[in-house]
């Protein structure tokens, strides 16, 4: 061949197999101004009938893990050193059982920091009546086991005191998971009878 002859370009054709290499989305993006009209259809199909994939699935806890097989929720909250509020509201309120008892619940727990952040005052009322102290308890509560990957994919749930709560990524929080006036800054602690997620506020 002369080296005045016509130089065929590939641009076309390299973009083409990139874009259909990655993916039909890809294929639909990038592939569009070159590919035929069988190609595109294919991509076309292909996009509406893909399934959008849980990418945090990996990486969350759906059953019981081994250490937390012989655990109770009871056990979990007495065993951190961050729930001795908690664990005091929980005895005064009595429903110590209910977490040490079979069943499946999912405990948004407040930290001790989580309270310090109470008024004093408003503290104390709700420490003194103990019908009061139980609906605050009951609502940190939800029946079932609701993990990490379920929070960020939720809307609400209800709580044992019948609340609903609003749960899921919140502008409030920076897109971290928020559990109605409340933000979960550690997810995951896994007992045989639930889990508890740690939240930031008493949830009121």
């Amino acid at each position: 061949m002369s080296e005045t002859s016509k130089t065929f370009n590939y641009t076309p054709l390299a973009i083409l197999g990139l874009a259909m290499a990655l993916g039909p989305l890809t294929a639909l993006s990038l592939g569009s101004r070159y590919a035929g009209p069988e190609t595109l259809a294919r991509a076309h199909v292909a996009a509406e009938n893909a399934e959008p994939k849980d990418m945090l699935a990996p990486y969350d806890v759906q059953g019981i893990p081994a250490y937390a097989s012989g655990k109770t929720l009871a056990d979990v909250l007495g065993s951190s050193g961050v729930f001795g509020n908690f664990r005091e509201a929980i005895a005064l309120a009595g429903l110590d059982d209910m977490l040490a008892a079979e069943g499946t619940y999912t405990v948004f727990a407040p930290s001790d920091e989580a309270f310090d952040k109470m008024a004093p005052e408003e503290r104390e009322a709700m420490l003194a009546d103990k019908d009061a102290l139980a609906a605050v308890i009951k609502k940190h509560i939800v029946p079932g086991r609701h993990s990490a990957t379920a929070l960020i994919q939720g809307e609400s749930v209800q709580s044992m005191d019948g609340s609903t709560l609003d749960i899921g990524p919140s502008a409030r929080f920076n897109g971290q998971v928020g559990v109605a006036n409340a933000e979960v800054i550690n997810s995951g602690l896994y007992a045989a009878n639930g889990v508890v997620h740690v939240i930031d506020r008493v949830i009121r």
